[in-house]
C-alpha cells in the first residue's frame, strides 16, 4: 500500500494532470441555459410573425373570393335591373364575419357613356385587423353591357 501511495505522489510531482471530475461546472450549466433561453425567444418570435403573416394571407383570400362573388352577383342581373347608384346587398355571412371581423362592404354602379353603352361595377370591401384598424380597402371593378351592345 505504502508503494502506491508513492506511486502516486511521485507521479503528481512529474508534472502530470490531476485526475478531472466528470460533470457539468455551474458556469455550463448557466451558459446553457442563456443559450436555450434565446434560442427559444427567437424561435417563438419567429412563429408569431409566421402565424400573423399567414392570418393576414388567408383574410386576403377570404376577401377577394367574396369580392369576387359580389362582383359576379352583380354583373349577373338584367340590365334593367343594374341602376346606377349603390346596390342592395345581402348580409354578410356569419362565417365571414369570424374571418373578416367588422367587415364593409359596398357595390355601386355607374353609367358609362364611351364607346360602348356600359356601366361599371364597383365592389369594395374593408375589414378590422387584430389592432381594430380597418385594413386598406380591397377593390375589384367589372363592366356589365346590354345584351345587344356586348363588345
Amino acid at each position: 500500500m505504502m508503494h502506491s501511495h508513492r506511486q502516486l505522489m511521485l507521479s503528481l510531482t512529474r508534472g502530470s494532470p490531476p485526475p478531472r471530475r466528470a460533470g457539468f461546472t455551474i458556469v455550463e450549466l448557466i451558459a446553457t441555459l442563456i443559450l436555450l433561453g434565446v434560442v427559444f425567444t427567437v424561435s417563438i418570435s419567429i412563429l408569431l410573425a409566421v402565424t400573423h403573416s399567414r392570418r393576414v394571407a388567408e383574410q386576403r383570400q377570404f376577401a377577394m373570393q367574396y369580392a369576387a362573388n359580389l362582383l359576379e352577383q352583380a354583373a349577373s342581373r338584367q340590365w334593367s335591373q343594374l341602376t346606377p347608384g349603390p346596390q342592395q346587398l345581402n348580409p354578410i355571412p356569419p362565417d365571414l364575419a369570424t374571418v373578416l371581423p367588422d367587415l364593409e362592404q359596398s357595390v355601386e354602379v355607374t353609367d358609362l357613356q364611351k364607346d360602348f353603352h356600359s356601366r361599371q361595377i364597383a365592389v369594395t370591401i374593408r375589414w378590422k385587423d387584430r389592432q381594430g384598424q380597418y385594413v386598406a380597402p380591397m377593390r375589384l371593378t367589372g363592366w356589365a353591357y346590354p345584351q345587344e351592345a356586348q363588345p
